[in-house]
Formats: structure tokens, sequence, C-alpha cells
């Protein structure tokens, strides 16, 4: 189910597994970046997300200016409002990875990460099936 769409990006939700999957496509502006970050973040508080799935297949990059924005205010409004609960897990598919966008993943979940340390991320390359591992129950891992 399509719950939210602009010229860069398109979420959808799956309540019956609490995924929250976007996708990115060319170079976000700042103006639809933020829109679209902050509409994942009222999704996922609504839905309960605990499993992200992030498709950067088609993202050229992130802007600086945004990550940085994303890493001091995104961020902490999502740990505060619970939006990336214990155990959550996050999946990123890139082409390979060796793309611009896995830099700036790399510095997103670095930060999740110090606010989260049961936060569980892993990268992904198109042949690769990551919902799999999304649904794999993070008690039973050892």
């Amino acid at each position: 189910m399509k719950t939210y769409q602009n010229e860069h990006l398109m979420v959808e939700v799956d309540c019956s597994i609490h995924l929250l999957q976007q996708t990115w496509i060319g170079l976000p502006s700042s103006e639809n970046f933020r829109d679209g970050s902050l509409a994942i973040l009222a999704l996922a508080k609504r839905h309960q997300v605990k499993r992200w799935l992030i498709d950067l297949r088609q993202l050229r990059l992130f802007n600086p200016t945004d990550l940085h924005w994303f890493i001091h205010h995104w961020l902490p409004q999502a740990h505060s409002g619970v939006v990336l609960p214990q155990h959550a897990r996050v999946a990123i598919i890139l082409n390979d990875l060796n793309q611009f966008g896995k830099l700036g993943s790399d510095m997103l979940l670095r930060a999740s990460g110090a606010l989260n340390d049961s936060l569980t991320s892993r990268y992904f390359v198109e042949s690769e099936d990551p919902r799999q591992w999304l649904l794999i129950n993070p008690y039973l891992i050892f």
C-alpha cells in the first residue's frame, strides 16, 4: 500500500509485519528529503514500525546538509518518540557496496546505533532478498 510519495521518495507500510519500505530516487531536493523524512517519522509512529527497508538503488546521493539535519533533528525526534524501538532492524538495498548512497547511509546508521544500541542493520545488493532477513525474530538470534 503506497502511503506517501513525492518526486524523490515512495513510502509503503505493511502493517501486518510492522514494515516500512522507502524507495529513494535521483537527487532529492532538501525540501523533498525533509518532507519525506517527516512523513516517514509520522508513519513509523502511527504503525509502530519495527522493520525498515530502505531502497537506495535509484538514489544518486544524499546532500550533506540534509544528512546533518537528519542526524541532529530527525533522529532525536525518532528516538524520543520511540520510532526506533529496541531490536529494530534496518535493511538497505544498494546496486553495489561502493556507491555514494552507502556513504550517507553509513553516517545515518552510526548515528542511529549511538542512540539505540540494539538496532541491527545490514546492506544488501540487488540480487539478495532483505525481507527474509527483516522477518527474523531478533529474540531468537544468539
